[in-house]
C-alpha cells in the first residue's frame, strides 16, 4: 500500500504573529525509499548527515545543493503536494469561522455559501489596518489568539477591550458596523463554547487537506506518516474517525471549488523520525524551500534560492494557499457555484455517527 510522507516548516506554536516566521508550510510526497534516497543524493555531503533545509541554506555550497535538488524532475506536482498558510491571515479567517459564521448560522444563514467567509476574511484583513491602524489590529488579533488558547477567565476582558479600541480608532464609520460581530461583548455567549487550543493550529487543516488531495490522486487507499508533531499527535483520534472504514466509499461534500471526497481515503496516520525515513527528509527540504520563498516574497527580497524555487516550478506543487487576496465577490473568488452541501455540517454529522453508532 502507498504511504504519504509529510513534514512542515514555519511552525511557531502559539506565536502565530511571529514576524520572523509569517508562513506555515506542509509538504508531502509519495516516494519510495529508493526514490527518496536518490533525490537526497543531490544534497548529501561527504559527512553523510541527515539532510535538513535549515542546515543547508546557511552556506553557499548548501544553497547550491538545494537548487540542484529542486531541479530534479522527479519533484513535480504529481509526486509532491504542499499547503501554504499566511499565519496572520489565518487568524483572521478563524475570527470569521468561529465568531461570525456561528452567529450567522444561529439566525439561519450560511456564511460559507458562495464564499462569504472568504470574502469577509479578505475584507477584515485589508481594512482593519487601513482603517484602525496596524498596532490596534495586531493587539486585537493577539488577544483573540489568547482567548482561544487560554479561555475567557484569562483573556475575555482583554479581547473585548482591544475590540473596543479598534472600533474607537476606526476612521470609517461603516467599518465599525462590520466589526460588530467580533467586538460586541453581549454576543460572546452566543458563539463561545470552549475551544481546544488546536483550533488555531495550521498543522491540522493543512494535513486534512493533504489527505484529501492524495485521496483524489490515488485510486487505492494509503497510509500517512507525519514527522513528529505535537498537534498532529493530539488530533490523531479525530483523524482516525474521519477515515473511511474497510469497504466504505467516500462521497462528494461541500460547494463550488471547495468540494471534497469524504470520509478520507487514508487508512492510518502515524508519526516517524526523519532520520529513519528519507521521504520525510525530502518533505522537509520541499517545505523549507517553499517557506523560504514566501518569506522572501513578503519582504520584497530575492536571492538565488528564492528565484530558483519560482523558476523551477516548485510553486506548482501547491493546491491550497491560505493567503490574503483583495477579492470579495463570488466570481473573483471562484465560489459562485451554489450547488452542493455544507461540508462542515456533513463532517460533523458523520463524526457524530461514528462516535454514537446506532444499535
Amino acid at each position: 500500500m502507498t504511504t504519504i510522507y509529510c513534514d512542515e516548516a514555519g511552525n511557531t506554536g502559539a506565536n502565530l504573529l511571529d514576524s520572523a516566521q509569517p508562513f506555515f508550510v506542509l509538504a508531502s510526497n509519495d516516494f519510495s525509499v529508493d526514490e527518496a534516497s536518490a533525490l537526497l543524493e543531490n544534497v548529501r555531503s561527504d559527512q553523510g548527515a541527515e539532510s535538513k533545509f535549515s542546515t543547508l541554506r546557511r552556506r553557499p555550497e548548501g544553497i547550491a545543493r538545494l537548487i540542484r535538488f529542486l531541479s530534479d524532475p522527479r519533484l513535480n506536482k504529481d509526486r509532491v503536494c504542499m499547503d501554504v498558510f499566511h499565519k496572520r491571515y489565518m487568524i483572521v479567517t478563524k475570527l470569521v469561522d468561529l465568531i461570525a459564521e456561528t452567529l450567522i448560522h444561529k439566525i439561519g444563514g450560511d456564511l460559507y455559501e458562495r464564499g462569504g467567509n472568504i470574502a469577509m476574511s479578505n475584507l477584515l484583513y485589508y481594512c482593519m489596518p487601513a482603517f484602525c491602524g496596524q498596532e490596534r489590529t495586531d493587539a486585537f488579533l493577539q488577544t483573540f489568539v489568547d482567548l482561544i488558547r487560554h479561555g475567557p477567565d484569562q483573556a475575555k476582558n482583554a479581547f473585548y477591550e482591544a475590540g473596543r479600541q479598534l472600533v474607537n480608532v476606526s476612521v470609517n464609520e461603516g467599518f465599525k458596523e462590520d466589526l460588530m460581530y467580533f467586538t460586541e461583548p453581549a454576543l460572546f455567549d452566543s458563539w463561545y463554547h470552549g475551544f481546544d487550543w488546536s483550533a488555531l493550529d495550521p498543522a491540522i487543516p493543512a494535513l486534512f487537506h493533504q489527505i484529501v488531495v492524495w485521496g483524489e490522486r490515488k485510486q487505492s487507499r494509503f497510509h500517512v506518516v507525519h514527522d513528529h508533531s505535537k498537534p498532529i499527535l493530539a488530533s490523531a483520534d479525530t483523524f482516525a474517525l474521519m477515515m473511511a472504514g474497510p469497504g466504505e466509499e467516500s462521497r462528494t461534500i461541500g460547494t463550488d471549488r471547495r468540494k471534497i471526497a469524504f470520509p478520507l481515503r487514508a487508512t492510518s496516520l502515524s508519526q516517524g523520525d526523519s532520520a529513519a525515513y528519507p521521504q520525510l527528509q525530502v518533505a522537509d527540504l520541499c517545505a523549507g524551500a517553499i517557506n523560504y520563498f514566501y518569506k522572501c516574497h513578503i519582504a520584497d527580497q530575492s536571492d538565488d534560492l528564492s528565484k530558483a524555487v519560482e523558476a523551477l516550478g516548485c510553486l506548482d506543487w501547491g493546491s491550497n494557499f491560505i493567503l490574503p487576496q483583495p477579492q470579495v465577490t463570488p466570481e473573483t473568488l471562484g465560489t459562485d457555484d451554489p450547488s452542493g452541501t455544507n461540508s462542515i455540517e456533513e463532517m460533523l454529522r458523520y463524526l457524530d455517527g461514528k462516535r454514537s453508532p446506532r444499535l
